[in-house]
């Protein structure tokens, strides 16, 4: 049997462990704020080596501490078999360790849960039951102390309400307690071989010095390591914010877009105008940013490998030291991947300056609210009706319109035992009567229609969107509600400035190609039906227009299709355009 300074050492390290064990639960959230995970792996946004090892590899670290402390509480507790008392509990920690240390490696596997939850259950309720219960028999004989009665009653107890689910398992806390307790008492009589002392020496002194102490050293430097990088890091956007003050063009409110030419960035107003000449290898949009109670507006900027804080009059703030290292990791990390990932077909770049937007609101942290800057589209419009027994009414100063849902019976619930129609096969029927007192019915259907909310959607002008009974022609009810239709093989997309935007419905053409689903076509036309554009991307906003030329290059118009903007291969209106190259309210 080991003597007490050789149990009071495991006991020591085993307390290491669970002091290592639960820092390291209760910052892990802490240390996470610090790094970065992709499909590389981890990466500390602050380029710390410790930092990295530890969460890079936790869930190797993490077994193989658990598991090595489990079998040398397990080994000793086989040494101490002539006291049943240590050998209980190190026995009952050791089989604690090296089960949750096998267990994160079984949770990466494949294996059922509720297997994983019954074995828990057997060794961490039934199994310190039954030795109890075994341990209680024994102690019998040699009249045993209140405490020893009163632990493996405990046990058990405990055991039962973590076998019913009640309470957690705690084992690794009372068992280290227990040890404790026991060997305070511990005979001091007995030696230990010289063969003996060697094997403690390995176990003891150096596997759980190794396995205990160093993670504890290894959390305790990654807190530290992280906690004095904030302060760097705070310090430094500290800094960053009293130079963007004094920065030229930082208080220019006027609104800038963010284009692409020949795969570098700059900015155009909305009057198509370029500002920031296309220099920049990667930007991100105008942000506007509150410091000290006023308001500036800035944008983070790559070139030439450095990064930049620029104002609209192009004046910059180079990125250093921790700030610096910090974007850095971060561009190094999700840069390559993003661009694989955004550039798949290497046709077309997506979401460029949405990713960068986002290393850029990372950068911050919530420190400073960032809102970006984009051209805001106002097309969606609609009005609530007025519902009464079922119908639905609408009126302006020159007509009124009725609208009452014909219900058919198309289908069967047993259930509710009725008859149903899907909503968007409702057909109704539309009564419009107008200010001289002409009335006149026909059956539609209503694609912006809204039962639920009784909202009408309405294109930019106000016109009604209808399709006729048979679905061959689309159309619209004009301001006076006369019915305008258009053959079904064009989409409305809206109506506005006298125009009516419409897009090819190539879906329906025997010849169309399943490999240009998404290649769209677009015609403006006006109100007496002349063509005024075809162009394969447009996009509406309230005083221009985002189309493509026959160059196959973006460029803006103004309202009346002329166009103000030199040509680009990219003009980033709006996230959604730049994310999925979305040109149009229809994808």
């Amino acid at each position: 049997m080991n003597k007490k300074r050789t149990n009071r050492i495991v006991a020591i390290f085993n307390i290491i462990s669970i002091v290592t064990f639960y820092i390291f639960a209760f910052s892990e959230s802490y240390l996470m704020s610090s790094i970065m995970s992709g499909e590389t792996g981890g990466k500390s946004i602050y380029n710390s080596f410790i930092i990295d090892t530890l969460l890079n590899n936790i869930q190797i670290i993490l077994p193989l501490m658990y598991s090595g402390i489990g079998i040398i509480n397990i080994i000793c507790a086989i040494q101490n078999k002539k006291n049943k008392k240590i050998c209980f509990w190190q026995l009952v920690f050791g089989i604690y360790y090296f089960w949750t240390g096998l267990g994160i490696l079984i949770s990466l596997t494949d294996m059922d849960e509720d297997v994983i939850e019954w074995i828990n259950k057997i060794i961490f309720s039934i199994v310190p039951i039954i030795l109890a219960i075994i341990n209680l028999v024994l102690i019998k004989k040699h009249k045993p102390k209140a405490i020893q009665v009163i632990s493996y009653i405990a046990v058990i107890m405990l055991s039962i309400l973590s076998l019913l689910e009640i309470i957690s398992t705690y084992w690794q806390i009372i068992a280290v307690v227990m040890q404790l307790i026991y060997i305070h008492f511990q005979d001091r009589n007995i030696e230990e071989s010289k063969s003996r002392k060697i094997v403690n020496m390995i176990l003891y002194y150096v596997l759980q010095l190794i396995l205990a102490v160093v993670f504890l050293v290894m959390v305790l430097s990654s807190l530290l390591i992280t906690k004095m990088n904030e302060i760097k890091w705070k310090n430094g956007l500290i800094e960053l914010y009293n130079n963007v003050t004094t920065l030229k063009g930082s208080t220019d409110k006027e609104l800038y877009i963010p284009v692409e030419k020949n795969y570098k960035y700059g900015f155009i107003n909305e009057n198509g105008q370029e500002k920031i000449s296309c220099q920049y290898d990667r930007v991100t949009y105008f942000n506007e940013i509150e410091i000290n109670n006023s308001t500036y507006y800035i944008a983070l900027a790559k070139k030439d490998n450095k990064f930049y804080i620029i104002s609209k009059s192009n004046n910059s703030i180079e990125l250093n030291g921790t700030l610096e290292k910090y974007m850095q990791t971060m561009d190094n990390h999700w840069g390559d991947s993003m661009t694989s990932m955004l550039n798949e077909k290497g046709n077309y770049r997506l979401a460029y300056i949405q990713s960068f937007e986002f290393f850029l609101q990372t950068f911050t942290r919530g420190e400073t609210n960032l809102n970006r800057q984009t051209v805001e589209t106002n097309n969606t419009n609609s009005i609530t009706l007025t519902e009464k027994n079922s119908k639905y009414y609408y009126s302006n100063k020159n007509y009124s319109m009725i609208i009452e849902p014909i219900y058919e019976e198309t289908d069967y619930d047993e259930d509710e035992n009725t008859y149903y129609l899907e909503s968007s096969d409702t057909k109704y029927n539309v009564t419009i009567t107008k200010s001289n007192g002409e009335k006149k019915s026909s059956i539609v259907y209503l694609p912006g229609l809204d039962e639920d909310d009784a909202t009408l959607y309405i294109f930019t002008n106000g016109y009604i969107e209808f399709e006729n009974e048979e679905h061959t022609r689309n159309g619209w009810y004009d301001s006076d509600g006369n019915q305008i239709t258009i053959p079904n093989t064009y989409i409305i997309t809206d109506i506005k400035d006298n125009k009516v935007i419409l897009q090819f419905n190539n879906t329906e053409d025997e010849n169309y190609n399943e490999n240009k689903k998404y290649e769209l076509h677009f015609l403006i036309i006006d109100m007496t039906g002349k063509t005024l554009l075809q162009t394969t991307a447009i996009d509406v906003y309230d005083n221009m227009y985002l189309v493509k030329n026959d160059n196959n290059k973006m460029v803006l118009t103004d309202k009346d299709l002329n166009v103000i903007s030199n040509e680009y291969d990219k003009i980033i209106t709006t996230i959604e355009v730049d994310v999925i190259a979305n040109y149009s309210s229809y994808y």
